[in-house]
């Protein structure tokens, strides 16, 4: 996997998540309600794990 190949993976999952993020808010607003922390850390969760992932994908880039 080159840089360019890990960078548009970043690219497309940040939009992704973007786009849950707007999708949960919408939710939340139809509902009339604030997000709720569950769903906070639900999001931080994929976050974290998003950032694991792209690790690991740019060590095995390094490694060649």
């Amino acid at each position: 996997m080159t840089g360019a190949d890990i960078a548009l993976t970043l690219l497309i999952s940040a939009l992704n998540h973007a786009s849950e993020i707007g999708a949960l808010i919408q939710k939340a607003r139809d509902e009339g309600r604030d997000v709720t922390d569950a769903e906070l850390d639900g999001l931080r969760a994929k976050d974290d794990q998003a950032k694991a992932d792209l690790t690991v994908a740019i060590a095995k880039a390094r490694a060649g």
